[in-house]
């Protein structure tokens, strides 16, 4: 047997011995993981059979709670009357009833702690009567869609999803024990409090099917939707209840044969049932994380140990011939890549990491008009730079390419012969080893003609755009004899006009915009404006004009032409006033606060940005200074919070008188005040911290007829050009004041 026979037998023994392998690991696998779903299965069943009757058990005490209430109503007509009133104070005490209701002996509501529901008849005749010891009846109504009686909905059709807004309507009667006339009272119970009782129950996943049952086969709950197995499945279980069958089921029963389990429970005392159910596929996608955990760390291992022992007798079995095989392919690679690069039609440039040109590609040369002797050993930006672009831009290309990422863009560069052309340009770092940048690589695109055609394309884009734009809101058009020739609906709504014959299609529209100026807050301003337009004969967009009812309307002017000729003018309205209030009053809300009035932190914030590039650009200094009311919570314990927001009110007022127009006070929140004093230097800042805490001080609030004092500490801190952010000067600043509150406070501190 020669040397490839043998290794050809070699080939097949050890492929036979790994293929046996790999069919006896994944039978081990597959058999864990049923026997682990299996498990799940069991203790999923476990769990909700305990579910099931602690969802039961808690919905019977709900309704004892609700007999109860409606019992003890019951009770006290023995007393005096039923009335709203009384009615209301039952109510009270439950948070999960809706509303409870008097019913006459005709089944119309007499009383009820919901005006709207007196008078509406109740049909107790078709709900089944649960006799009560006491000789009372009860009534579990079915589930109503609806706010309360006057505009429930029963839903008797279990295809039905439970509604959103709802209620179950519960009815007890107190039966006369001579001649007198039976008492009804009806509570509605909230479904959406039933729903979040049953669903926040603990071990009750999202995906569980849990339904509530009346013993005659009405379905008063549901969190799911479900099939038609799964319905009827309940009917087969209701069925059962009724023929006196045991009450719960002792496992799981899969319906339909495909993808249902379930379990349930009869109430012992209420004609009351629950059934949980949750549909077997997803409780298999939802294995247990240390499940999930076992089976990845089982299937990795297992697929590490095949490909180790497939590695092994590869690398001994080829090793030898590899390694030849590798150099020259390296070899072949290379060459094939230097010449797949050089016949590429975009320009490809490969530089150092100092950004000198090592290796480009003839496409390059031909772009730049540098020959590559010339090329090599130079920059690119020496050879290309046009000067369109600022340091900034320089500045964010090499950020983002010394950090490792891509960085791709749009550049304008100069050729040789000093002609500009539109270049797309993408910077790709290459690492070495140890993950260090050692070159980068760039790809060139001419693109100048692109641009150009993609620039003639967004200017008939924006022509399109236009024509677009000029039918959006209330319109009216003249043509050049001032005669209406467009107009719509939405005009009448918004100026008024009275649907009359003087304000249609081939009237003269004068009438129409007399009309208009009379709406308008400035009638000979409005009319005189129009007159203006139409000789000008030019666009005018986002004209705003006052109503006098305090609207503000926005106005386009456009006049269209055709080939060069005039045919008319459109005028497009829109009614702005939302608009404008809302901006109003959100520019008020971000940027003031509430109780003093001067800036809130987000404004101050902002200014401190300002200042902070101000002094980058103009360097220079500035202060900020944190001030602190000094044990502010007595006052509020001691006079009130009224004293206490009268108090930050007045020292508001003392310190503005000390500041500048340039300086802003801003509150930062509770008694933190904060001011900045641009171009202020440190003996300026300290001595007007001295005086805000003077004065503070010094300057008692009368707050109803007493006299309030209190003292404050400052931090103070200065900024300057050198400060990387603000957070730099806050920090600070902050441990300024917080030297000054532990070192007694009522001092000034300068960090």
């Amino acid at each position: 047997m020669n040397r490839r026979t043998r290794l050809l037998v070699a080939d097949i023994a050890f492929a036979a011995v790994f293929i046996l392998c790999a069919v006896l690991c994944v039978t081990v696998f597959l058999y864990q993981s049923d026997a682990k779903i299996h498990q799940q299965n069991k203790d999923f069943l476990s769990l909700a059979e305990r579910d099931t009757a602690h969802i039961n058990h808690g919905i019977g005490l709900l309704m004892d709670q609700v007999d109860a209430i409606l019992q003890n109503t019951l009770n006290s007509a023995a007393a005096a009357p039923l009335t709203t009133d009384t009615l209301q104070r039952a109510l009270n005490d439950a948070p999960f009833l809706i509303s409870i209701s008097l019913i006459d002996p005709q089944g119309n509501v007499v009383a009820s702690t919901k005006a709207e529901n007196i008078g509406h008849p109740v049909n107790l005749g078709s709900t089944p009567v649960l006799p009560l010891p006491s000789g009372d009846l009860l009534r579990i109504g079915p589930t109503h869609a609806g706010n309360d009686l006057a505009d429930g909905i029963p839903l008797t059709d279990n295809t039905q999803r439970t509604p959103e807004r709802g209620f179950i309507p519960i009815t007890r009667t107190r039966l006369p024990e001579s001649r007198g006339q039976d008492i009804s009272l009806v509570a509605t119970v909230g479904l959406k409090y039933l729903l979040n009782k049953v669903i926040q129950e603990p071990g009750v996943s999202p995906e569980t099917r849990i339904a509530v049952l009346r013993t005659d086969g009405l379905r008063l709950l549901d969190t799911q939707p479900a099939d038609s197995g799964l319905l009827q499945f309940e009917r087969t279980i209701i069925d059962n209840w009724q023929k006196g069958s045991p009450a719960e089921s002792g496992e799981f029963e899969t319906i339909d044969a495909k993808h249902w389990l379930a379990t349930y429970l009869l109430h012992p005392q209420l004609p009351l049932g629950v059934v949980l159910a949750i549909d077997s596929e997803i409780l298999k996608n939802t294995l247990s994380p240390s499940i999930q955990r076992d089976n990845m760390t089982i299937s990795f291992l297992m697929i590490v140990g095949m490909a180790c022992v497939l590695f092994a007798y590869l690398f001994f079995r080829y090793a030898g011939r590899h390694q030849r095989e590798r150099l020259l392919k390296i070899e072949s690679q290379r060459n094939l890549l230097e010449k797949t690069l050089n016949a590429c039609a975009n320009a490809i440039v490969i530089t150092r990491k100092d950004s000198t040109i090592e290796w480009c590609n003839p496409a390059f040369t031909t772009l730049a008009g540098y020959t590559t002797a010339e090329a090599i050993g130079k920059r690119p930006g020496f050879l290309t730079k046009s000067g369109k672009h600022d340091a900034t831009f320089y500045s964010y290309l090499w950020q983002t390419i010394l950090s490792g990422q891509v960085w791709r863009g749009e550049i304008v560069n100069r050729r040789k012969d000093g002609s500009l052309y539109n270049e797309r340009l993408t910077i790709s770092p290459v690492f070495d080893n140890q993950g260090d940048i050692q070159h980068f690589i760039a790809t060139k695109e001419d693109f100048s003609e692109q641009k150009a055609a993609v620039d003639k394309l967004e200017v008939a884009h924006s022509h399109l755009n236009a024509v677009v734009e000029n039918f959006p809101g209330s319109i009216i058009m003249e043509d050049t004899q001032g005669d209406i020739v467009l107009i719509n609906q939405n005009i009448f709504d918004l100026l008024g006009l009275p649907g009359t014959d003087e304000y249609v299609l081939g009237k003269p529209i004068q009438k129409l915009m007399e009309f208009s100026s009379h709406v308008a807050e400035n009638a000979q301003a409005f009319l005189k404006r129009i007159d203006e337009l139409r000789a000008a004969a030019r666009p005018f967009y986002g004209e705003e004009i006052h109503f006098k009812d305090g609207r503000w309307v926005e106005r386009d002017f456009v006049p269209i032409r055709l080939h060069g000729n005039l045919l008319g003018f459109l005028y497009i309205y829109r009614d702005i006033s939302q608009r404008k209030r809302h901006a109003r009053e959100l520019w008020q809300l971000a940027t003031s606060d509430p109780l003093t009035g001067i800036p809130n932190r987000r404004a101050f914030f902002e200014s401190f940005e300002h200042e902070r590039a101000r002094l980058t650009r103009y360097p220079g200094e500035a202060a900020l200074l944190m001030v602190d009311i000094d044990h502010f919570k007595q006052i509020n314990d001691t006079h009130g919070h009224g004293a206490g927001d009268a108090m930050l009110c007045h020292i508001v007022r003392q310190i503005r008188k000390l500041l500048r127009g340039s300086d802003t006070l801003a509150r930062l929140g509770g008694e933190e005040f904060a001011i900045l004093l641009p171009q202020a230097n440190k003996e300026g800042a300290l001595l007007l911290a001295e005086r805000v805490r003077k004065v503070i001080e010094d300057t008692p609030l009368i707050y109803n007829d007493a006299d309030i004092y209190v003292t404050a500490s400052v931090g103070v801190a200065i900024m300057s050009h050198n400060d990387p952010n603000i957070d730099k000067t806050l920090s600070r600043a902050d441990h300024a004041l917080y030297k000054a509150k532990h070192s007694g406070r009522n001092r000034v501190e300068f960090e």
